[in-house]
């Protein structure tokens, strides 16, 4: 009868062990990568290294049309922690904030934070040092400067810099000799690890959200990522040129690059060498946070938390290297809102590819329903789980917005509107991706495109009217 008793009670220990671990509320680990674009090789650029990023999508599912809402930082970062669209008043430039712009808001650290989940950001996670930071995370970590320099120049230069100019060169190549700890994001990445080994040891459900500065300029790697590309790798863009009827609100200074030593402050960069190692430069510190990405995720699996783990990796905002002229964001074209974004979920689909079009809004929905735990009525996106579990879901249009331009994006076409503060439209931009896929002709004023134009300007205010973004 003992034995009956202690075999009955092992048993029904043994279920409630796997129930509990069955029912156990799933971790998420969130990695942000400042102004990555999709130049990745899971993306299909063949020359570039990124094979710890490409080894974890076949995890899970690869978007390969995700647009952020704004294609600038504070902004981007502000509307997808919030769920909530950017209008002409709210989440409007890189220095947007939370608490300012949306006061009452619940940021998607806070909401897991107050759903049992210990909270922790470490680097550039929202935009701004200590927006919302207090009620977003149990333990917060402040991005560092990222404007860092290693090498005697630069560090020389920055002392005495030159009058007109705020910053040294837009690049260098760190010799290897300087220790990685060198580095704030190696220092972001070692953060992230010791929180790691913390939340093994507590056992508790954790929000790990972590922020990488590179390849946010100054495009600053260890020469050993320089070194992985050739001088024939590097190539300028088929389309450096303007788009043809182009209207000049379009186009921006690009002000962020020009801050820079050696840059002009007007004008195209005429140096060919000059712009093509900036392309170098890029590609460098996306090989050089490629492998930091696969130190994390190491980590995590030899900790045995990666099978709990909802991972995402997304980028906050697209970045143009010489496209229509244009340096960095700060524009409409789709090459400067479209964003990586991958998902890997525990239970859910893995090594998938979706072409739905998906945008950052709809971020927070997803992992609040991934975890079980509400989604918000202020989320203005929609869960994407139906689309993880391989269910045909069709998403019809992503909005993004800059300054006075409102950008609608469809499976075929990108249309952009910009009004003035009465709403009055002065001018528009249409690029039918069928046919130009690069936009390189603005097609909106062309006859046989009439009926196309109406049709997605009573769509583009339709869906303004719904999220009340006017």
């Amino acid at each position: 009868m003992k034995k009956l008793i202690l075999v009955t009670l092992t048993v029904l220990l043994t279920l409630q062990g796997c129930f509990a671990q069955k029912n156990k509320k799933p971790n998420v680990l969130f990695i942000t990568i400042d102004d990555l674009r999709p130049e990745l090789g899971v993306y299909g650029n063949k020359i570039i290294k990124s094979p710890n990023i490409d080894k974890l999508a076949k995890e899970g599912v690869v978007f390969t049309k995700a647009y952020a809402q704004v294609p600038v930082c504070g902004a981007s970062r502000a509307s997808m922690h919030t769920g909530i669209r950017p209008t002409r008043t709210r989440f409007t430039r890189a220095a947007s904030e939370i608490d300012r712009d949306t006061p009452g808001a619940i940021t998607m650290g806070q909401h897991f934070k107050e759903n049992g989940y210990y909270t922790v950001s470490i680097g550039k996670v929202i935009h701004g040092k200590h927006d919302a930071s207090k009620r977003s995370w149990s333990k917060y970590y402040p991005a560092e400067n990222m404007f860092e320099y290693h090498t005697k120049d630069n560090l020389e230069y920055n002392k005495h810099p030159e009058p007109g100019y705020k910053r040294s060169y837009p690049y260098e190549i760190t010799p290897d000799s300087v220790p990685d700890t060198a580095f704030l994001d190696v220092r972001t990445l070692n953060n992230a690890v010791k929180e790691l080994k913390i939340f093994k040891k507590t056992g508790q459900p954790f929000f790990l959200a972590v922020g990488f500065a590179r390849p946010h300029l100054p495009f600053v790697a260890p020469k050993r990522f320089w070194d992985l590309y050739g001088k024939d790798d590097i190539k300028e863009p088929d389309n450096y040129f303007y788009p043809k009827d182009v209207p000049k609100i379009a186009l921006s200074s690009w002000g962020e690059l020009r801050a820079y030593r050696g840059i002009p402050k007007k004008g195209d960069i005429t140096d060919k060498e000059m712009r093509l190692t900036l392309k170098h430069g890029y590609y460098a510190s996306v090989s050089y946070i490629d492998s930091l990405v696969g130190v994390l995720i190491d980590e995590l699996k030899k900790l045995k938390l990666y099978d709990n783990t909802i991972i995402v990796l997304w980028g906050d905002h697209g970045w143009q290297l010489g496209e229509h002229k244009e340096w960095a964001k700060h524009t409409n074209f789709d090459i400067a809102l479209r964003v990586p974004f991958i998902v890997i979920a525990p239970g859910k689909l893995k090594g998938k590819v979706s072409d739905a079009l998906v945008e950052m809004v709809d971020v927070y929905p997803t992992l609040s329903e991934l975890a079980g735990i509400p989604v918000l009525e202020q989320n203005q996106g929609k869960s994407l789980v139906p689309i993880l579990e391989g269910k045909p879901e069709k998403m019809n249009y992503a909005l993004s917005r800059w300054k006075a331009g409102d950008s609608f994006k469809t499976d075929r076409y990108r249309y952009t509107e910009f009004t003035n503060k009465e709403g009055k439209i002065f001018a528009r931009m249409l690029y039918d991706h069928k046919k130009d896929p690069e936009e390189n002709v603005n097609v909106a004023g062309l006859p046989e495109y009439k009926k196309v134009v109406d049709s997605l300007s009573k769509e583009l205010h339709k869906a303004q009217r719904k999220y009340n973004l006017k």
